[in-house]
């Protein structure tokens, strides 16, 4: 977590004060389709961000708490993904790449991508645990970031 919020404070500080060669920012202003495309995924990470908060109701909490035993959340959203809110940040992180093109911010995306999927194999062996056989069933109907049925 701590990777993702340096990667929105840069891009929070490119929005207000930093120049785009302080990123190593690439200018692509003839491309301004890639920009769109940006927006556009920005608005479905954020889209998707919500509905997986909607849907986890009092299931949400940040890393795993084996203490806490919360409820299977395989409604909503969770239907099409097993990981909707990792899944949201990739999407949303990777718009903001698109608008501020930057080498620098995607090293950081990749490497967040790599810790996000290590976090959510470790989860996944959590819920296994905790919620057995609903689970492993749950997790052979849903795919882990994104399904079409």
């Amino acid at each position: 977590m701590l990777l993702s919020t340096f990667i929105y404070v840069l891009i929070l500080l490119r929005l207000i004060i930093l120049k785009p060669t302080w990123i190593l920012e690439v200018n692509l202003i003839r491309y301004e389709i890639i920009k769109l495309i940006g927006f556009v995924l920005i608005t479905i990470g954020f889209l998707i961000g919500m509905a997986a908060l909607i849907a986890m109701k009092n299931s949400w909490r940040v890393g795993i708490k084996y203490d806490q035993k919360t409820k299977l959340v395989t409604s909503g959203i969770f239907r099409l993904s097993r990981n909707p809110y990792f899944l949201s940040y990739d999407i949303l992180i990777l718009g903001y790449i698109l608008i501020f093109p930057s080498p620098i911010l995607f090293i950081m995306y990749i490497t967040l991508v790599i810790i996000f999927h290590k976090m959510i194999s470790e989860e996944e062996k959590y819920l296994e645990t905790v919620h057995g056989n609903s689970y492993l069933e749950y997790k052979n109907n849903v795919n882990r970031y994104f399904t079409l049925k």
